[in-house]
């Protein structure tokens, strides 16, 4: 945790301008100003008193948008995705609310189904993970298009928002995620298990799509079944991609097997060096 939180620091930036670290601009002395912000140095280079503006240090609110539906709780080579959720829930509520941070969140399945706001305090990281451990998904098709629709309808004030997902929903959600963005600082966590992209050799099997509880009898072992499986799986990684891309938001990339700790404070420190 101290690793990350050390790396967390001055990971976002206010849009307002006042006492901080960040020197944003020199503009010329004004009566209102304070004496102590005149940059003595520039007054002298060009005979006239000018100061320095940061930015503020201020706290924004977090909001995690958390992705329930029954994709999440498949259990493949290790843990479920809703396992590493609610880990990776935990690590980051808990120290955004450290931080003197305010957290909210949403949780979904088809489409948002419970709002809880932004407030402060440990209550508040009991609160969400109450929620988050009691709630039983329905049998929706999960459409983000939807969900990233009401999450930029409802958090009206500036935001770190974290979608943590698999991100398998219906198309459309690619131009949501990038206006979600325009305004709040959007952080897409992806959930991954090694099955998703891979189908080893278990027979014959039925399988279930987790989302429409639709059901279908294959041979595993058949070569063209896994060709066309690993072809399918391929197409949906480039698009999942390119929707990333589109939308220009950071991605966090969290596989089952994966340790949540050490993959964001490489996360953390990728994004620190590339705003740095």
């Amino acid at each position: 945790m101290r690793r990350l939180e050390g790396l967390l620091q001055g990971d976002y930036k206010s849009p307002s301008r006042g006492d901080g670290l960040d020197l944003v601009d020199l503009r010329e002395y004004q009566l209102h100003d304070d004496v102590r912000r005149i940059d003595w140095n520039a007054a002298a280079r060009l005979d006239a008193p000018f100061v320095r503006d940061y930015l503020e240090d201020r706290e924004i609110p977090v909001w995690f948008l958390l992705d329930m539906s029954p994709s999440m709780q498949f259990e493949g080579v290790s843990v479920s995705k809703h396992a590493v959720l609610m880990e990776f829930t935990l690590l980051m509520c808990r120290l955004m609310l450290g931080r003197g941070n305010r957290a909210g969140a949403m949780i979904f399945s088809g489409q948002v189904d419970r709002t809880i706001p932004a407030n402060g305090g440990r209550r508040q990281l009991l609160h969400i993970l109450n929620e988050v451990g009691h709630y039983r998904p329905g049998r929706q098709a999960t459409d983000l298009k939807a969900v990233l629709g009401h999450a930029a309808r409802v958090i009206r004030r500036r935001s770190l928002v974290f979608v943590v997902s698999d991100f398998i929903s219906g198309p459309g959600w690619e131009d949501a995620l990038r206006l979600l963005a325009v305004k709040h600082d959007v952080v897409a966590v992806r959930l991954t298990d090694p099955l998703d992209t891979r189908m080893p050799d278990l027979g014959f099997m039925t399988f279930q799509d987790a989302e429409s509880g639709e059901q279908l009898f294959v041979d595993t072992s058949s070569r063209g079944f896994q060709e066309r499986f690993a072809d399918a799986a391929d197409a949906r990684e480039a698009g999942l991609r390119a929707g990333f891309e589109k939308s220009g938001v950071d991605v966090v990339e969290l596989a089952t097997e994966d340790d949540v700790l050490d993959s964001l404070v490489r996360f953390a420190a990728l994004r620190k060096r590339s705003r740095a």
